[in-house]
């Protein structure tokens, strides 16, 4: 009975975490890539829409997550929120089906608008049903024995989202694709998440003991991870944030330009087979650490992890001495340095986000998720562009058509710069975790 309260989850929490854990990913796949997409094929191509949309869609998302933790704690419940919000969060993305393609000139921008209201609508669903309530859950039901497997396996989520939303459903948003297939992908995407929440109705499972706290006003719980007094109280909490927040810039400065890069600035024609090696690698060697992490402790690999994160992106920069001259060398860089940095950002979670869990108070976890998008989505989705923003007008310095602009190797220079400053918090998370670690382990071996 001990092996079982201190590590074990059992199949139904399991099939819990993966079955939502991918389902949102899906979800969030369809918002942060496609949306956009559909907004410069099928309504305009002006780079103020897609702007608007990722900027108002980061706000909302954060905002909703603060309410959506508050609502989470004050109810004792986390199930309906998650299980319901995906049901609801699966219509919002059929609706876009309705949308009104190929708009007169004097339509576009209303339709840029109704887009934006349309995905600040879907983000707020997401965020709650997701980003407070399920991330909620997941620390209810895990603790400081499993948590680096726990968030490691959520982490390669969006790895497989990928996979299946380019596997089964890319071909629909072609160019040349009629009107009707747009419709078909929103459709197809939002039953899938609609689906996934029915299912959980019956499937998931809150953790018992949980209790209604309403000892403070909604809007003391709104911004409670945000008051400097509380900051000041938890701030290993905090540093353990700002860990991941680091590694989680460094992972910006590049990941919105890869494909551009591996595909025009490397030449790399068939980039689906480095980049499909370098995932399914990474997925699987992050889940194998992951483990490492729960048996040894998270202690042993803060420093380890951080050094392969910064040379897997020296490694891929190294490679454009190889470009248009060794196409073998110039691939294996590739797949060694992506491997060791998509790897490392996948394993950061394991690191600094189950750290994150141990250290929340009982009775604030859903209190403590607003804090987490701010630092780990709304701030990296901020910096890390305007780092590559930086990286990039130096390298195109003199172009005067935006057709000519390269996306430079040195991206990976600024995310080894940004990586190395993720030294400062490990250090301090590491100093404290054995300690704390060991006090965790006799607490729920009582």
């Amino acid at each position: 009975m001990k092996d079982k309260k201190v590590g074990a989850l059992g199949a139904r929490m399991w099939s819990s975490v993966i079955l939502f854990g991918l389902i949102g990913q899906i979800a969030w796949v369809v918002e942060n890539m496609y949306f956009s997409r559909f907004m410069q094929n099928e309504i305009t191509r002006a780079p103020y829409a897609t702007t608007l949309m990722v900027a108002f869609s980061a706000v909302f998302a954060t905002l909703s997550t603060l309410i959506g933790g508050a609502l989470c704690d004050r109810r004792g419940k986390r199930k309906i929120f998650v299980s319901l919000g995906y049901v609801i969060w699966g219509f919002t993305i059929m609706m876009f089906a309705l949308v009104p393609m190929n708009p007169s000139a004097d339509k576009v921008l209303p339709m840029v608008i109704l887009v934006v209201v349309m995905d600040c609508v879907m983000s707020i669903i997401g965020s709650i049903s997701n980003d407070a309530a399920f991330n909620t859950w997941i620390t209810d039901i895990s603790n400081t024995a499993n948590r680096a497997r726990v968030d490691t396996v959520l982490a390669v989520m969006p790895l497989f989202a990928l996979a299946v939303v380019f596997g089964g459903f890319d071909s629909m948003t072609n160019a040349d694709a009629t009107t009707s297939d747009w419709k078909r992908f929103f459709v197809c995407l939002g039953l899938i998440t609609t689906v996934g929440g029915l299912v959980g109705l019956v499937l998931m499972k809150d953790k018992e003991g949980i209790k209604p706290n309403k000892e403070n006003s909604f809007l003391s719980d709104f911004i409670y991870s945000l008051k400097p007094s509380v900051i000041k109280e938890n701030k290993m909490l905090y540093w353990c944030l700002c860990g991941f927040m680091v590694s989680s810039i460094a992972y910006q400065v590049y990941v919105n330009y890869l494909f551009n890069i591996v595909e025009g600035t490397m030449k790399i024609t068939n980039y689906i087979i480095p980049i499909g090696i370098i995932m399914l690698v990474s997925a699987v060697s992050s889940v194998v650490v992951s483990n490492l992490m729960d048996k040894y402790g998270k202690k042993h690999f803060y420093y380890p992890v951080i050094t392969i994160g910064v040379a897997g992106s020296l490694i891929i920069w190294a490679s454009k001495f190889f470009i248009a001259k060794n196409q073998t060398a110039l691939m294996a860089l590739l797949i060694i340095g992506g491997i060791m940095s998509i790897g490392v950002n996948l394993v950061m979670a394991g690191l600094f986000t189950a750290s994150y869990r141990d250290y929340i108070p009982k009775g604030k976890e859903g209190l403590f998720q607003g804090c987490r998008m701010v630092m780990y989505v709304l701030v990296p989705m901020i910096i890390g562009p305007l780092v590559s923003q930086f990286i990039i007008n130096i390298a195109n310095r003199g172009v005067t058509d935006d057709k000519d602009i390269v996306y430079p190797m040195e991206l990976f220079l600024g995310a080894t710069a940004v990586m190395l400053l993720c030294f400062i918090p490990a250090k301090i998370v590491r100093d404290k975790q054995s300690d704390f670690h060991k006090k965790l382990m006799e607490e729920i071996e009582k």
